[in-house]
C-alpha cells in the first residue's frame, strides 16, 4: 500500500514541467469560468515523463484514466472535474492485479489552481507551488488519448 502511494506521489511530480520557464502570477489575473478549463484540457492527455513514461487523459463526461510504463500492470481510473474557483482536480483509484483479482486503492485527490490573464490565456499552478504555467503550448498536454490501447488492454487484463 505504501508502495503504491509512493508511486502516485512520483507520477504527480512527474506532471510539473521541468523544462520551461516559470512566471509568476500573470499580471490582471482572475479567475477564469469552468468551461474555459475544462476546453484546455478535455480530449487530452497530460504526459508523465520523470519516473513514469505515461500520463492522464481528461476525457469527455469527466472520465480520467492514467497509465505509467514503469508500473505497466496497473491503472487510474476516475473522474476530474472543474470548480467556479478555477481548480481542475482530479481523483482517481489504483487497479492492479492481486491473486487473480483486480486490486485497488483509491488514490488522494490532486488539484491544480488556474486563472486567466488580460488576454483569456489559461495560466496553471501546481500543488505548494508560487509559479504558474501557460496552458497552451505545454508540450506536455497532448490532443488524443494517447495511451488508450495499454488502458484497454489493462482493463481486459484486471477485469474491471
Amino acid at each position: 500500500m505504501f508502495g503504491r502511494r509512493s508511486w502516485l506521489a512520483c507520477c504527480l511530480i512527474a506532471a510539473l514541467p521541468v523544462g520551461a520557464m516559470a512566471d509568476p502570477l500573470p499580471y490582471k489575473a482572475q479567475t477564469p469560468a469552468p468551461s474555459q478549463v475544462i476546453a484546455a484540457y478535455i480530449g487530452k492527455t497530460e504526459q508523465w515523463d520523470a519516473d513514469c513514461d505515461g500520463g492522464i487523459y481528461f476525457g469527455p463526461n469527466n472520465q480520467a484514466r492514467a497509465w505509467c510504463a514503469q508500473s505497466s500492470d496497473s491503472l487510474g481510473a476516475g473522474t476530474w472535474t472543474v470548480d467556479s474557483y478555477g481548480r481542475m482536480c482530479h481523483n482517481l483509484t489504483w487497479y492492479w492485479p492481486n491473486n487473480g483479482r483486480a486490486g485497488s486503492s483509491p488514490g488522494e485527490k490532486s488539484c491544480i489552481q488556474h486563472v486567466v490573464d488580460r488576454f483569456d490565456r489559461v495560466w496553471r499552478s501546481y500543488p505548494g507551488q508560487s509559479e504558474w504555467w501557460p496552458v497552451k503550448g505545454d508540450a506536455s498536454l497532448t490532443r488524443g488519448y494517447i495511451y488508450q490501447d495499454e488502458v484497454a488492454g489493462l482493463k481486459k487484463k484486471l477485469g474491471i
